[in-house]
This record gives structure tokens, sequence and C-alpha cells, in this order.
């Protein structure tokens, strides 16, 4: 087997797919508990509406129904689903596979094929675009369940490994450090489908070991400095480790009138020895999510990486 692998430019050594991409037993926990937005892109009407009756009954909403390929890439631009499901034979001169190559050059998001068809011919012309899952007619709502957790989780894990690569290559550019930090926060909150406010901040150790300062944000709000142990990221530094909050709650002990807002807030840890912490915000209510614990304790490690490299 081959491996997927990426370099990482400051240890100068690959990191393995395998490394990143570490699966927590509830692996699929946000893919099952949270409805997402799907297309459904189907010529058929009375399948396309059993479809439709099926992700509903899962949770899920669908945004649209397209019958042909010329329509999917239209109603996706125009929608900007979460996610779609594609049969691959349509009517008309463009057929499903066609259709995914252009909306692929426009969006990015996970896409499954849906067919009744398994000839080596359409597989193989299926297969090399790429798809994130690949279902079968007839399917069941449980083939539905397995096939799109799988494939949302797997554009979780790309997205991921996408975003590292472009912030190990931002901390070898001859910047200063919150520029650097600046940058790697906006790669961060550009994930599509994982955080739902794209705000947060960095705050670093200062001289006052007992004080995190503000270095990067993205956000007017944000405070200029907390102390450890108080409030959701003096609460992560002190006890290294994440505190999620789904609301400004009792441990939200500065700026509590601010707009309703949820937090990750990640230690930023090198070695064991604290760096900093990484404050993203969520919306009110989002439920906490596995997956989302471990990217963001990825990206922390990458930004923990540079800085204990470059002291």
């Amino acid at each position: 087997m081959v491996q997927n692998t990426t370099w990482n430019f400051i240890a100068n050594k690959p990191i393995l797919w395998e490394d990143i991409v570490e699966q927590p037993t509830s692996m699929f926990d946000g893919a099952l508990s949270s409805g997402i937005n799907i297309l459904v892109v189907e010529d058929e009407i009375i399948t396309a509406r059993d479809i439709e009756a099926k992700l509903k009954k899962l949770g899920h909403g669908v945004v649209g129904i397209a019958s042909s390929g010329e329509e999917a890439i239209k109603k996706a631009v125009e929608l900007a689903p979460d996610m779609i499901l594609m049969d691959i034979t349509l009517e008309g001169k463009m057929d499903g596979i066609e259709a995914s190559i252009e909306i692929d050059k426009h969006l990015n998001l996970p896409i499954i094929y849906l067919t009744a068809h398994t000839d080596l011919i359409t597989l193989h012309r299926a297969k090399v675009t790429e798809p994130h899952g690949y279902i079968v007619k007839p399917f069941t709502q449980r083939d539905l369940i397995i096939t799109i957790s799988m494939a949302l989780y797997k554009h979780r894990m790309e997205m991921k490994l996408q975003i590292m690569n472009q912030m190990l290559q931002v901390f070898l550019q001859p910047m200063p450090l919150e520029k650097k930090l600046q940058q790697a926060l906006e790669m961060i909150v550009s994930i599509p489908r994982m955080f739902l406010q794209t705000r947060g901040s960095v705050y670093l150790l200062g001289s006052d070991p007992n004080t995190l300062v503000l270095k990067a944000s993205l956000s007017n709000s944000e405070c200029q400095s907390v102390p450890v142990g108080q409030c959701l990221c003096g609460l992560a530094a002190s006890g290294r480790e994440i505190v999620f909050a789904d609301k400004i709650d009792k441990r939200h002990t500065l700026q509590q009138d601010s707009l309703p807002h949820g937090h990750y807030c990640v230690p930023i840890l090198a070695e064991g020895n604290l760096l900093g912490v990484l404050n993203i915000y969520v919306k009110d209510g989002h439920k906490r999510d596995s997956a989302e614990d471990n990217i963001l304790i990825s990206y922390a490690s990458v930004i923990a990486n540079a800085l204990h490299g470059s002291r």
C-alpha cells in the first residue's frame, strides 16, 4: 500500500496520513449528531423524493433537487450545500460525473455518487474524480448514514491536511510572528462546515508566565490579555486541556455582554510546556465534536512546533 504523506518543513521529516488522522472511537459523532444541507441530483422525481424523505428522517436538510448536470451546477453555486448526492446517469448532455468535475472547480465540498450501474467503465470514470462516497441503488437509510458520515469525516481530514500544510508554509516565511499567527488563524477558521463563526484569536505567554497576551485576532472585541486560570482561555492554559463552551456561561468571566457564542479554547503546548492558547468561536448552542477537538489540537501543535523551533 502506498502511504499518503506530506512534508513537515519545520521538522524536516514526512508527516504520515495515519499520524495526522488519528481516528477516535467517536470519529463520526459530528456527522451523525448534526444535520447538514444536501443537494440531491436525480432525474427520476419519485426516486428523488424518496431520497429526500430518507435524508429528512436522518435530520438532514434538502436544499434542492436537480434533474440534470447543468441544473446541478447552477444550484450548487447558488445554494452552497454542505454535500451533494449525485446520480451518475442523468438526462441531457452532461452526466453526474461531468457535473461533479465542473462543480469541483468552483466549490470544495463532498460529493457522493448514486448509481444503479456497477460496470467497470463507469466505476473507473467515477473513481478518477475522487468522490467522497459511492452508493449503489437500491439503498437503505443505513447505507446513507454510513456513507454520509464517512464522506464528511474524509472531507474534514482532507481539509485538515491542506490547512496544516499551508500553516507550515506560512511559518517558514520571513515575516513578523504576529503576521504569521494572523494568517494561520485565518486559515483555521476558513474550513467550510466546521466552524460556524469566523472569529478567533491566538494568545501567547509574555514575560509574565501568568498572563496570556493577544497576538492575533479576527475580532475587535478580544481581550488584550487574560490571566492564566481566568475565563475560558485562562482555564485552558491552567488545565493544559481543551475548554469548550456551547454558550456564554459562568466560566466566561470577561466580556459577558458580547453577542451569544461558544468557544473552543485549545492550549498550545510544546513538550508539555505552555506557550499559549488558540481560541475559536462557534455558534451559540454548537455541539462539541471529538473530530473538531482532534483537528484543533493538530493546528495548535503546528503553531507550537513553529514557536518552539524559533526559540
